[in-house]
């Protein structure tokens, strides 16, 4: 074989889930582990987060914050 695809599920459940937002950025998708594993779904939360992270962002934006936290992102 020259190449191959593979899919890999990060998992660990709500308990795992770690801080979403640092000074500069944020975790968002499938690489903060939103993903329902039991029914092996995950594009729904990831789309969801990609929203929330873009609220939190442009309302930082509007009140003239720039490379501080979004607490709001963790919190919505």
């Amino acid at each position: 074989r020259i190449s191959y695809g593979a899919r890999a599920i990060t998992e660990g459940g709500l308990q795992s889930i770690p801080k979403l937002s640092f000074p500069g950025g944020a975790l968002i998708g499938c690489s903060a582990g939103f993903v329902n594993v039991p029914r092996i779904k995950g594009s729904h939360n990831a789309m969801k987060t990609g929203m929330l992270a873009a609220d939190a962002a442009y309302e930082a934006v509007q009140a003239g914050r720039s490379g501080d936290e979004m607490v709001e992102y963790q919190t919505a």
